[in-house]
């Protein structure tokens, strides 16, 4: 089987020819790479979701404060609120929990970058959210550590979990393989942006969409944070990070919902990666994670960093 391509494309020949499904080319894939049998990919996997469950929880049980003081318990806040604007409980478990994994990667707390630290909440907590909502057999009266959220912490996991997160790791792999994931390279459509990617086409792959429905919803999700700058507040991955992920979440999941609608990108995934890349390679540094540029100059983001600074000495 051939494990070499450069684009969706390609994937898709490879698919076509091997009449394979993606979950399981992913999967395959893993395990040439690594050289070790498909049943220890799988627990590696399974291994590595716990880590998120793990985070997600801990985000949402104890309020997280930052050193800093940057990062003050948003998922907390957002995940007890009172609804007013956004009643469906999947986008606002999306919202909740992609917050709650990024401020525990703000306070120092185990993540799996997702695929960089700072968008570590976008695809684990889309899909948590769908699972939670959609799939979960947990009795929430007899195994919940919060409110509507059943535990499951320890794996193994459901094949169709697993098959998820295979799928946004190899939607990670097409767009790093054409362009970055670094945001001091192509700034935070290439991590938050790329993410969300992620994000939508695992989600699409738990709606059962085609393979090629899946990648349309990538491409509208990240066509739609092209451009987007990479510069945190004082250098941390807090300001506008955090919050950010949530947005994100939410982005991945209108994407969805707009394919499930009929609804298909104009520009294909392969042209939107590069488009991506193009929109990097001529970013200004000053909005490439140099934290010399956009939110990062204000007046009230310079404030900040000064108090940081003296603090510090």
């Amino acid at each position: 089987m051939k494990y070499r391509f450069h684009s969706f494309t390609e994937l898709m020949e490879i698919l076509h020819t091997e009449q394979i499904a993606l979950e399981e080319y992913a999967l395959k894939r893993e395990a040439f790479i690594w050289g070790i049998p498909e049943n220890a990919v799988r627990d590696e996997v399974d291994r590595r979701i716990a880590v998120t469950r793990r985070s997600l929880i801990k985000g949402l049980a104890d309020p997280q404060r930052s050193r800093s003081g940057l990062t003050q318990g948003a998922a907390v806040s957002y995940y007890g609120a009172a609804r007013r604007f956004i009643h469906s409980p999947v986008f606002r478990r999306a919202a909740a929990y992609a917050l709650s994994i990024n401020e525990v990667n703000a306070c120092g707390g185990k993540i799996v970058a997702f695929p960089t630290a700072g968008s570590c909440g976008i695809a684990p907590g889309a899909i948590w959210a769908w699972w939670d909502t959609y799939h979960s057999d947990t009795e929430p009266e007899t195994a919940v550590l919060l409110p509507g959220i059943p535990e499951m912490i320890d794996p193994p996991y459901d094949p169709k979990l697993r098959g998820a997160f295979l799928v946004s790791s190899l939607t990670g792999v097409l767009i790093a393989q054409r362009a970055t994931l670094a945001g001091a390279e192509g700034g935070c459509q290439a991590e938050c942006g790329c993410a969300g990617a992620m994000a939508a086409c695992a989600l699409g792959y738990l709606e059962a969409l085609s393979t090629g429905d899946c990648f349309s919803a990538a491409a509208l999700s990240l066509k739609n944070t092209l451009g987007l700058a990479c510069d945190p507040v004082a250098g941390l991955v807090e300001i506008p990070c955090v919050k950010r992920n949530a947005f994100i979440a939410v982005n991945a999941l209108l994407a969805v919902d707009l394919t499930l609608s009929g609804i298909r990108s104009v520009i294909p995934f392969d042209e939107v990666v590069l488009a991506m890349k193009q929109i990097g390679d001529v970013m200004p540094a000053g909005i490439r994670e140099t934290a010399s540029g956009g939110l990062a100059v204000t007046p009230t983001a310079l404030a900040i960093k000064e108090k940081l600074d003296t603090s510090a000495d």
